[in-house]
């Protein structure tokens, strides 16, 4: 019997195991106030609600941190990388900003998260109470996230979460509510979020699985030199068997004192590349040689590619 049962319990974990999801490594970006106009200063309308956006990138972290299927890059790093790829023109930072995307990549983030602050509403109703009126007072804060695919931008989910308080106001009772109040019902309206959002995520991350894949091998007349292909860097040729995803992708291959050759290549079976490498200062004897070996028509200085499908 304690055979049978140690079979079920490693059987058990075989199938939790299998099942189990990688978190998703996702970074927050920013957090933006995209509130209207607010009329009661009682129930926030004193309040800048663009303050209270800055603090929503600490409540979004908070509440991803505390769910198992994420797994949060601190934005420091994020932004300190940004800062770390920003163009320099003879040694000064350029006024053009890096691309987030660039960064998010080279922290392997799955997803950039942005955050909206969409509204702070408030809301009033009156009743009629054996003759005297009372009026309930109710406000409204719907937050907006959206998450962008770390690869091209482009945006695979997107989510919005609302929460509300109401209060009674009478002549002898008057709530105002302060910067903490509102802090709460933005963290009520992110957790009210997060769950849909996570749910998209997963599905999309089941579709980007099932997609068929085939295997790339490279190499280059000048071993190592580095290669990205869709912008991420995969290693230093030459590479073997390196699984990627069927369709269009842009392999680039660069080694210093090289040209860096940037190509778009359709994948549809298990390939082979060969990549000629020229060097910066060449000879036009040595660009003859070059391109007599590739058996191509010399139409530029820019190298080619030798592409083989392997059966």
């Amino acid at each position: 019997m304690k055979s049978m049962a140690s079979l079920l319990v490693v059987a058990f974990i075989g199938m939790a195991t299998a099942f189990a999801e990688p978190p998703i490594r996702a970074v927050v970006l920013d957090f933006q106030d995209q509130t209207g106009q607010r009329s009661d200063a009682l129930l926030g309308g004193a309040i800048a609600p663009g303050a209270m956006a800055e603090k929503g990138v600490f409540l979004l972290g908070k509440t991803l941190a505390n769910r198992p299927g994420f797994t949060l890059v601190d934005r420091r790093d994020l932004l300190s990388q940004m800062e770390r790829l920003r163009p320099m023109d003879d040694g000064r930072a350029t006024p053009t900003k890096p691309s987030f995307l660039q960064a998010a990549q080279a922290l392997r983030a799955d997803v950039v998260l942005r955050g909206s602050l969409l509204s702070l509403s408030p809301g009033k109703q009156l009743i009629n109470q054996g003759g005297q009126q009372v009026e309930f007072s109710t406000l409204s804060v719907r937050i907006g996230l959206e998450a962008l695919d770390a690869n091209d931008g482009s945006v695979i989910a997107a989510q919005d979460g609302v929460a509300r308080q109401q209060f009674r106001q009478t002549q002898q009772v008057q709530t105002s509510l302060g910067e903490d109040d509102i802090l709460q019902l933005m963290e009520k309206a992110l957790s009210d979020a997060a769950p849909a959002l996570e749910k998209a995520l997963v599905a999309r991350a089941e579709q980007v699985r099932a997609r068929p894949t085939v295997k790339l091998s490279i190499k280059t007349g000048a071993d190592p030199a580095l290669v990205e292909l869709d912008g991420i860097l995969i290693g230093t040729t030459p590479i073997d068997g390196f699984q990627v995803y069927k369709g269009d992708h842009v392999l680039t291959v660069g080694k210093p004192g090289y040209q860096q050759v940037t190509k778009r290549i359709l994948l549809e079976k298990d390939t082979a590349i060969e990549v000629p490498m020229i060097r910066e200062q060449l000879t036009a004897e040595e660009l003859k040689e070059i391109y007599e070996k590739i058996q191509l028509k010399v139409i530029s200085t820019e190298p080619g590619l030798i592409i083989h499908t392997i059966d």
